[in-house]
């Protein structure tokens, strides 16, 4: 059965929405490998130039061939910065890709959390730029500070930003107002600090943290690289939950 005729059959679309929603939570990753016809060269181009920079980046060994990286809210309200616009979409829109469900560690998200969350999102929709021009005002605006540019090795182009820097941009911003103390370090809250088991020492000694545009899929889907930020929750294909 073709991908857009999948998501007609509404018994199949409801059975996954379904299952999907027994596990998911608000504020959770969604990570996406995409599928792409023969014809959607400029998709599959894209898709495996973040693939390749993120097998070169964690090892092949790693979780490295996510491509897409959103948000959950609820049912109706999924965060997605895409091309030409950031949006929010169904999760029936989606249910039926082969997609894993992250979630973060560091602390319980409270509904107090969520909204300020949701807030975040919604000052990135609707606006019609680029990735990067986009990618570049929620960063500038919403965080209020420039790019941080200081550590090559994790940094995927300035005409490269991909949609895991607006879902990065929420829960940066979500630190900001509700979590960080006059105690907190100084440093961003995600992908700081490196594991030393995952890398070579001179690595971990040199790093600075990972800047918020160079945030990648991948970063989400290996965060054990660094302080074990998320957790993987489920992993589905079809709507059915699988292993792997």
């Amino acid at each position: 059965m073709k991908e857009k005729d999948k998501y007609k059959d509404k018994k199949l679309v409801d059975s996954a929405c379904d299952n999907i929603l027994q596990v998911i939570k608000p504020g959770d990753v969604v990570n996406q490998v995409g599928d792409f016809k023969w014809y959607e060269f400029w998709l599959s181009m894209g898709s495996k130039s973040i693939q390749s920079h993120q097998k070169d980046l964690f090892g092949k060994n790693s979780n490295w061939k996510d491509d897409h990286t959103m948000m959950f809210f609820d049912k109706d309200n999924t965060l997605s910065v895409e091309l030409p616009i950031a949006t929010v979409k169904p999760l029936e829109k989606y249910c039926l890709s082969n997609l894993s469900i992250y979630r973060l560690r560091l602390i319980e998200l409270k509904a107090d959390h969520i909204t300020t969350m949701r807030k975040s999102a919604n000052d990135m929709l609707g606006t019609d730029y680029d990735i990067g021009q986009l990618l570049d005002i929620a960063i500038n605006q919403i965080l209020g500070y420039e790019h941080q540019r200081r550590l090559s090795i994790f940094d995927f182009g300035r005409k490269k930003k991909v949609c895991s820097v607006g879902v990065r941009v929420v829960f940066e911003h979500l630190y900001q107002q509700r979590i960080r103390t006059s105690d907190s370090d100084s440093g961003k809250w995600l992908f700081d600090k490196l594991n030393a088991d995952k890398w070579p020492e001179k690595k971990v000694e040199q790093f600075n943290g990972t800047d918020v545009e160079a945030t990648s899929p991948a970063h989400f889907a290996n965060s054990d690289y660094f302080c074990n930020e998320f957790e993987l929750i489920a992993r589905f294909n079809n709507g059915t939950q699988y292993k792997g």
